[in-house]
This record gives C-alpha cells, structure tokens and sequence, in this order.
C-alpha cells in the first residue's frame, strides 16, 4: 500500500461538488429494510469504496457513546457490525443508511474541515439521507443537497491531496463509486417442510452459510449447483431454500 492509500484509509470520506449527474436510478439489486414489517428480509451491507486496491475497507463507525466522529474507511473483519448497514427508504426516494452496531446514521449533510467536507454519524431518525444512482459495474453514488443547496456526493478523500474534481468518465471505479456488499441476510421467513423457519444467509471469506435451514442448495449465475462449503470466485450467485432463492454478489 502506498502511502497516498493510506492517507485515504486514514481520512475517511469527503463530500464534493457533483457538476453533473446523469446515471440512472439505481435497482432493485439494493434491498431496502422495513422497519413496519417484522417478517421483511434485512440486508446488512459492508459499503466498500469502488477504487482499485480499496476493497478490503469498509465505512466504519467508531464513534463512542455521545461523541459524534467523521466517518472513516477502516480495514475491519467481515463480521464487524460497526462495518455493517442497512438501508431504509426516506423521503423524496432518498435511502437512510443505518449501522448495525451502533444504529446510528450516516448524515447527508457535511462538515468543513480543512481542504475537506466531511461527513459524519448522526442519532437515529435525525438524517435525511441520500439518493443513490448506479454507476454500473455493481458501483453506486451516494448524493445529497445540503443546506446551503450544493449538490454533493460521498467520496474516498486524501487529506493531504489535491482537491477532488467530479468524474466525467469511470465513474464506477472512481472516488465516488461506493459497493454495497452482502454480508449477512437475517430474519427472512423461509418455508421448511412443515412450519416457518427464520433463516440467516452469512457470507464470510468468499464462502456462503445457511443457518435456521437444514436443506438449501447453492447455485452460480448459469445455474449449475455448487458445493455448499466451496471458496467461491467473484460473481453472482443463487442461495434456494425451499421456494425461495436470494441473489448474492461475491466480490
């Protein structure tokens, strides 16, 4: 790693000016929690940055109790929960992005520190969130209008760098490129062979992981069935429990 990387790692996320914004919405592939459902399905998501060399290192809370802390990208486990987020729809189709450890939020609005606005966790219901567009290549941008009514968008920073200028080409292997990886999907209500079941599907080290479910099958996107303990490569990838099957991206 080199020593421009590190910095970035170190920093954490900025928000910059987004001069222009034509990609499309983003898809349905991006699961969204109900809070008023207590059978619906919840997707926690490591949020990784989409710049090569940057996958291992997921936006982090490390805040402590009544103390509010820019958000970083840190190099955590998998299993971390202060790595972990789910998604829930706000106002105007923006998304509240929720971490699991803390149930705290990522706020949409920035802070000025230095060359840098930054962003920073919040209390719970206080966010308005952020829209998010894909940018293909499973990438997407997170973006919001702030009070002072710039349009910004969440972004890898370098402290020390030059600042960022907005993308007009790559966008999904940019600094605004963000990927929502599976790690867990909890509480989802399979159908076992004669009651409901709660089900949690994990994804750890590129392997996948059933609990709450004794029969379920493993399948790659052409469909052909997989060993269920194999270290899978890069791709999409089918879980089928009874009548159900979940999509899972490993990245």
């Amino acid at each position: 790693m080199n020593n421009n990387t590190l910095k970035k790692v170190l920093w954490g996320l900025c928000m910059l000016s987004a001069m222009t914004a034509g990609a499309q919405k983003y898809e349905s592939e991006i699961h969204l929690w109900d809070p008023l459902d207590e059978s619906e399905t919840t997707y926690w998501y490591r949020i990784c940055s989409a710049l090569p060399g940057m996958e291992g290192y997921a936006v982090t809370d490390f805040s402590e109790e009544d103390e509010l802390y820019p958000v970083q990208l840190l190099q955590t486990e998998e299993k971390d929960y202060k790595s972990q987020w789910k998604l829930k729809a706000g106002d105007d189709g923006k998304v509240i992005i929720i971490n699991r450890a803390t149930e705290q939020e990522l706020d949409g609005c920035s802070i000025d520190m230095g060359s840098c606005n930054v962003t920073q966790i919040m209390p719970s219901e206080t966010t308005t969130g952020f829209k998010m567009t894909a940018l293909g290549n499973n990438a997407f941008m997170l973006e919001s209008v702030e009070d002072d009514g710039i349009n910004r968008c969440l972004a890898t920073a370098d402290a020390d760098g030059e600042p960022i200028t907005y993308p007009t080409q790559n966008e999904s292997s940019s600094a605004i490129g963000w990927k929502f990886i599976v790690t867990e999907i909890s509480g989802w209500t399979g159908i076992g062979s004669d009651k409901a079941c709660k089900i949690s599907i994990r994804v750890s080290n590129r392997r996948i992981s059933v609990s709450g479910a004794a029969k379920w099958q493993l399948f790659n996107a052409q469909g052909e069935e997989m060993p269920r303990t194999t270290r899978l490569a890069p791709g999409v990838y089918m879980v089928k429990i009874a009548e159900k099957t979940e999509k899972i991206l490993i990245q």
